[in-house]
């Protein structure tokens, strides 16, 4: 085997190897929050020794800031890929809450683990979530709500904040989903609500 294989074969290894972690990461994260995660426990779930976490994540806090980095990138590019599928800008804002909870609903753990650190109390992992997500509010400020003031189907008195609410209200009631429970609420309930608040009066 060639130089340039082997040291792709030793790259592809270790990047199967920091996936797997981040994969324990989430079931832990989401499980016991980043306080009462365990290093200990992730190796476990991984099938890797303590020494192999350390060697990819320093600490607990590097591996909760690149959980946050990964997941964030992997939930804002599913999203993305759904809704410019689309050109209208009404059918986008339905995909925005569709492909959401359709992300939610396929990767329940590191959904859970993002909306415990939402909502928790460490002010870094919070600022690294909003950057993380930063893509998401260009999304719907520059490829929906604006796309859709030009077409004449959105109020052009729209605020600048409406990105950020309507991320407030994604965030919100996509954390509400738990699979045990009968009824939850559907993404087109949702879109139809904020879409009664966006469009122009007939």
């Amino acid at each position: 085997m060639s130089q340039p294989q082997k040291k792709s074969q030793r790259s592809g290894s270790k990047q199967n190897t920091r996936q797997q972690l981040l994969e324990a990461a989430a079931e832990e994260f989401a499980q016991h929050g980043f306080q009462g995660a365990n290093v200990n426990r992730i190796a476990d779930i991984a099938g890797f020794s303590i020494g192999t976490v350390y060697n990819h994540f320093p600490s607990k806090r590097d591996l909760m800031l690149a959980f946050i980095e990964e997941i964030g990138k992997e939930h804002v590019n599913y999203i993305q890929d759904q809704v410019t599928l689309e050109a209208d800008p009404k059918l986008r804002l339905r995909h925005f809450f569709k492909a959401g909870f359709a992300f939610v609903q396929t990767n329940l753990q590191k959904a859970r683990a993002i909306f415990n650190t939402l909502n928790g109390p460490d002010e870094e992992f919070r600022q690294c979530l909003f950057e993380a997500y930063a893509p998401l509010f260009a999304l719907l400020s520059e490829q929906i709500i604006q796309p859709g003031i030009e077409n004449g189907d959105f109020r052009e008195e729209i605020p600048p904040s409406t990105a950020g609410l309507i991320m407030l209200v994604y965030l919100g009631t996509g954390s509400q989903f738990n699979p045990g429970r009968t009824h939850w609420i559907e993404s087109d309930a949702v879109a139809d609500f904020i879409l009664q608040a966006l469009m122009q009066s007939k």
